[in-house]
């Protein structure tokens, strides 16, 4: 659907989806009520994905036409598909729709994009299997791992792929969702009565809290899509004429001949590139040669190392935009105009998942205890 310009932040992030059955949508926002198998009632978006056989004739749904509604996403019912969550501070779409809906029958690229509307708060998610629970010793489960993440800056807003024209990504490599890889539950694992039972939803929404820090494209000064101490130094220090992040011997011997030989700076016996960082990059503050960032970001000690004190310098360009942000535990849709949450899907005899979208702010829900 879209042609991927960068590709950030790597994670491995897994739900394994019980079994159970289907309400409708509700007509308007109401308070979210829990009922006995833990999914509330209540307003709400709709997600279904059905498994299907590998022989099956896979047509996709089409958005324009009124008399189809567009929240089925269709995957192998043994196997793995590519799914993509889109949405955005500029996604200007009314409901829930699924552009791709055939997704993992054709090759692993062979992938679906779910479009949601924009909440600021985000949504309260729970998710079910449908259905009967495996015989004998078979196991029935799905997996949704989160894989990676896109965010995008738009000059206006889209209300499907084809309004997208990406031009240059923001960079989130620094941050981590909420939910880790531990949250797994079977209908039926094969070894005990466990899953046997009415099954109860799983709640999801963890799955799509970001913590972590946005960085403009231009705070990329080396160009290698990170930001991070290499930035600085090319940015700050005037040896690194090439602007790569490091102190190359022609730039060493640059800045030895200005020296009249060097100077061991760092105080550790040797004349190398960590005592042109000492001597010439300003934010080296003790002078070890070493532009300090502990690959995390924390507000209770900002600005506590050097690479956070140059972003504190550094939090708007010429023009006004913002630089970087820092975002905790935040709905990952809210932290730029387009973003693109990429999944991948294993499934395992599941035929039919449903998952609810409950808006934060028009529901009136008490999130689980985790």
């Amino acid at each position: 659907m879209k042609q991927k310009l960068l590709n950030g932040l790597p994670i491995t992030l897994a739900a394994v989806i019980l079994l159970c059955s289907s309400p409708g949508m509700a007509a308007k926002p109401q308070k979210a009520i829990e009922v006995g198998n833990g999914m509330p009632s209540g307003y709400h978006e709709t997600l279904l994905f059905h498994g299907k056989k590998d022989s099956y004739n896979c047509i996709e749904c089409d958005p324009l036409n009124p008399l189809e509604e567009c929240n089925v996403v269709n995957i192998p019912e043994y196997g793995t598909a590519p799914i993509t969550y889109v949405s955005g501070r500029k996604v200007n779409i009314s409901a829930l729709t699924v552009y791709d809906s055939c997704a993992g029958f054709a090759d692993e690229n062979d992938s679906a994009e779910i479009w949601l509307p924009y909440e600021a708060d985000g949504y309260y998610i729970f998710a079910r299997a449908l259905g009967k629970p495996g015989k004998g010793d078979e196991e029935r489960y799905i997996i949704f791992e989160n894989e990676s993440l896109e965010a995008y800056p738009l000059l206006s807003d889209v209300s499907s792929p084809d309004d997208v024209v990406l031009g240059l990504g923001m960079i989130t490599q620094q941050g981590e969702f909420k939910m880790d890889a531990s949250g797994s539950l079977y209908r039926f694992d094969g070894d005990s009565d466990k899953g046997k039972g009415k099954p109860q939803a799983k709640y999801l929404t963890n799955m799509f809290l970001w913590s972590g820090l946005v960085f403009h494209p231009e705070l990329d000064v080396t160009g290698d899509g990170v930001v991070n101490e290499s930035d600085v130094i090319a940015a700050t220090c005037p040896y690194d004429t090439n602007q790569n992040g490091t102190i190359d011997p022609d730039e060493f011997l640059a800045w030895s001949v200005d020296t009249s030989g060097g100077v061991d700076i760092t105080g550790d016996g040797n004349i190398n590139s960590l005592d042109v960082i000492a001597d010439t990059c300003p934010y080296d503050a003790n002078q070890d040669g070493v532009i300090s960032y502990d690959g995390n970001f924390d507000e209770t000690t900002f600005p506590d190392n050097e690479f956070e004190n140059w972003l504190a310098d550094n939090t708007v360009n010429a023009d006004g935009e913002i630089l970087w942000q820092y975002y905790n535990e935040a709905w990952v849709f809210s932290i730029a105009d387009l973003v693109y949450l990429n999944q991948v899907v294993t499934n395992n005899g599941i035929k039919n998942i449903q998952l609810r979208f409950y808006p934060v702010s028009t529901t009136e829900f008490v999130a689980p205890a985790e």
